[in-house]
């Protein structure tokens, strides 16, 4: 299999999801992240146009 196909078959929520909880527990507010587009450049490479949001951003996350 291509390394293109291999990209396309990433699971985008899973991917969302990931990068929403690395932001979260960077910054300590609840983050979503929604990926807009996946441009699939060159075999083996992709540009992610994604939007990260918070509704909790006034108030700090806490444990």
């Amino acid at each position: 299999m291509e390394l293109e196909n291999k990209l396309k078959e990433v699971h985008t929520k899973a991917l969302e999801q990931a990068i929403a909880k690395v932001v979260t527990d960077a910054t300590g507010w609840e983050y979503a992240c929604t990926i807009r587009t996946i441009e699939y450049v060159n075999t083996g490479t992709a540009e992610v146009k994604l939007t990260l949001e918070t509704t909790d951003w006034l108030m700090p996350k806490t444990d």
